[in-house]
């Protein structure tokens, strides 16, 4: 049985560890580690999601400041730049 890894496109897993880097980083804002995630990046936009939107209005709160962290810290690892995030309410991330 081949290995998962070389049956995904190397693309996918990159954005997945992008991804999972910018949720764990999120922490510092939430000061909680399964209350926001890093869902996407479309085009310059990242999107957000929170479970309730207790949890969403909080990063809304520090919004200029993730957007300025995200783009000085990970600039090596991203490939545009964020100039906007989304946010939704999603319903369970851990499926």
């Amino acid at each position: 049985m081949k290995n998962i890894s070389s049956q995904i496109d190397i693309s996918i897993l990159e954005k997945a560890k992008i991804l999972e880097i910018i949720t764990n980083y999120l922490v510092k804002y939430t000061n909680s580690n399964n209350s926001c995630y890093a869902c996407n990046i479309i085009d310059e936009v990242l999107v957000l999601g929170a479970i309730d939107s207790s949890n969403l209005n909080l990063a809304r709160n520090y919004q200029r400041e993730i957007l300025k962290d995200i783009n000085s810290k990970f600039y090596d690892l991203l490939t545009v730049k964020i100039t906007k995030i989304k946010f939704k309410i999603i319903k369970n991330p851990l499926i």
